[in-house]
C-alpha cells in the first residue's frame, strides 16, 4: 500500500510503534483460522480445520459484486460445514477493482482487514463472519459508487464480529504492517491466471476450477 507522507501527531506515531511491539511481542497467531505471510507462490487466507476432507480455493474481489452475490448465495452453507470441520475454505484475495473503488484503496484495505482479523482471532468462525459481513448487501461498497468504507468502519465491522482489540487497532492505523495486501493481491492474480477464465469468484476443487453456480458443495465430501 503506499502511504503519502504526512506530519503525523506524536500520538498517532506512539499508537504506531505501540501496535507494531504488540505485534512482535504477539507474533503471527497460528490456529485454526490464519493467515499466511506474504509468498512468491501465492497467498491464501486459510478458515476452517487444515484435515477438513472437504477443500477449496476461493478468488474474490472485495469489491466485485458477483464475488459478494457468491458470498450472499453460499455464506451460510460455507459457515456450517466449517463449524462442523467439513470444509477449509482458502480464500484468495484479487484487488480488479480497487482503482474502481471511491478511495482507490478499498480492496487493498480490505483484503489487509481479513488478514489481520484472522490472524489475530485464530478462529475460523470470526474469520468467516468478518468475510460475509464485508460481502453483506448493505454493507458491500459499489463499484465505481461514491463512497466506500473506510478504515475505521472496518475496524467497526472486526469489533462486532470479535475480532481482538489488537486487530481493531491495526486497521484503524491503516498501515501494511504484517501483511501487504497488494503483494498477495498480486501472487493470487498470477495463481488465477493459470485457469482459462481468470475471474472472481472462482472456486477451484483438487486444482481444477469448478462452475460457481453449480451445486458444486454437493462434489465435497462431508
Amino acid at each position: 500500500m503506499h502511504v503519502r507522507a504526512i506530519n503525523r501527531p506524536l500520538g498517532s506515531v506512539a499508537a504506531v510503534l505501540g501496535l507494531l511491539v504488540a505485534l512482535v511481542m504477539c507474533g503471527p497467531a497460528s490456529g485454526i483460522a490464519h493467515a499466511a505471510a506474504a509468498a512468491p507462490a501465492g497467498d491464501a487466507l486459510s478458515i476452517g480445520d487444515p484435515d477438513a476432507l472437504g477443500q477449496i480455493d476461493l478468488y474474490v474481489d472485495p469489491l466485485c459484486p458477483y464475488s459478494g452475490e457468491f458470498v450472499r448465495t453460499h455464506g451460510e452453507q460455507i459457515s456450517k460445514r466449517i463449524e462442523t470441520g467439513a470444509l477449509r475454505v482458502n480464500l484468495r484475495f484479487v484487488d480488479f477493482l480497487d482503482k474502481y473503488s471511491a478511495s482507490g484503496t478499498y480492496d487493498s484495505r480490505a483484503i489487509y482487514a481479513a488478514y489481520v482479523v484472522a490472524d489475530q482471532s485464530r478462529s475460523s468462525d470470526v474469520a468467516w463472519r468478518f468475510i460475509e459481513s464485508i460481502y453483506a448487501r448493505d454493507t458491500q461498497p459499489e463499484e465505481g459508487g461514491p463512497t466506500d468504507l473506510s478504515n475505521d468502519q472496518l475496524a467497526d465491522i472486526a469489533n462486532r464480529v470479535g475480532a481482538p482489540q489488537l486487530a481493531q487497532d491495526l486497521i484503524r492505523i491503516g498501515l501494511p504492517i504484517g501483511f501487504d495486501p497488494r503483494v498477495i493481491a498480486v501472487n493470487n492474480l498470477d495463481a488465477l491466471h493459470r485457469f482459462p477464465e481468470p475471474g472472481v469468484p472462482r472456486v477451484v476443487i483438487n486444482d481444477q476450477p469448478v462452475d460457481e453456480d453449480s451445486d458444486w458443495l454437493a462434489q465435497l465430501p462431508g
